[in-house]
C-alpha cells in the first residue's frame, strides 16, 4: 500500500486593496486601487500560473495552486 503524502495546494500570491496589509509568509503580495482592479489583477495572474481564485472578504483575494 502506497502512501500519498505531500503539499499539494498551495497560495501562489495574494491581492488586496489594503495598503497597510503585511505578509510575512513569503508569499508576493500585489496592491490594487479599487474593485475592478483587484479583481483583473487577480484572473489575469491565475490565469497565467493555471490557479484558482479565492475571496478572501475585505477586500482581498488569494491565488491557490490545486
Amino acid at each position: 500500500m502506497s502512501m500519498d503524502v505531500g503539499i499539494k495546494d498551495y497560495t501562489l500570491a495574494i491581492v488586496t486593496k489594503d495598503k497597510n496589509f503585511k505578509g510575512s509568509g513569503g508569499c508576493p503580495i500585489f496592491y490594487a486601487d479599487d474593485e475592478k482592479e483587484l479583481q483583473n489583477r487577480a484572473m489575469l495572474m491565475a490565469k497565467c500560473v493555471g490557479g484558482v481564485v479565492h475571496d478572501m472578504t475585505n477586500g482581498t483575494l488569494i491565488i491557490v495552486k490545486h
